[in-house]
C-alpha cells in the first residue's frame, strides 16, 4: 500500500494536481464545511485511488484557507447524509471552484490558492469503481 498524501496549493499547477486526486471522489454534504470567521472551508472526500492495483477509497481532509465568502449551488445543506460525486476543483482568479455531477457546485470566493489536502486513513477496499457516461 502506498503513503499517505499530503499536499499544499499555493498556485494553479499545485491545485490541478489536487484536484486530479479528488477527481470522482464521494463527499458527504455533512462532510463539508465554512468557517467565516476563520476564513476557512473544510471538507472530508473519499477519494478513488488504486494501491497496489487494487480499488480503494481514502478519506482526505481539505481546507482552503483565505475564503471570503462560500456560495453553493444544487446543494441543500439539510441534507447531510447525501453524497457529491466530485468532478474537478479550479481556480478562476476570483475564486476556488468545486464542480460536482448533478449540476452541484461550491464557489468559494478568494484572491489566492492555499489549499492544504492529506490522507487520514488507510482506506478500504471497495469493488465499484467511478465510470463515466460518454453522453
Amino acid at each position: 500500500m502506498t503513503d499517505r498524501q499530503k499536499l499544499a496549493a499555493y498556485d494553479l499547477a499545485d491545485l490541478t494536481v489536487i484536484s486530479a486526486l479528488l477527481q470522482d471522489a464521494t463527499v458527504l454534504i455533512g462532510d463539508m464545511g465554512y468557517d467565516a470567521a476563520a476564513e476557512q472551508f473544510m471538507l472530508v472526500a473519499a477519494r478513488f485511488t488504486t494501491d497496489d492495483n487494487q480499488k480503494r477509497r481514502r478519506l482526505m481532509g481539505i481546507n482552503i484557507d483565505g475564503v471570503k465568502r462560500a456560495r453553493r449551488q444544487g446543494i441543500d445543506l439539510g441534507r447531510k447524509e447525501d453524497v457529491l460525486s466530485l468532478l474537478s476543483v479550479t481556480f478562476s482568479g476570483m475564486s476556488i471552484d468545486i464542480t460536482f455531477s448533478g449540476d452541484a457546485m461550491l464557489s468559494l470566493e478568494t484572491d489566492q490558492i492555499r489549499v492544504f489536502a492529506a490522507d487520514l486513513d488507510e482506506g478500504w477496499a471497495t469493488g465499484f469503481q467511478p465510470s463515466h457516461n460518454s453522453d
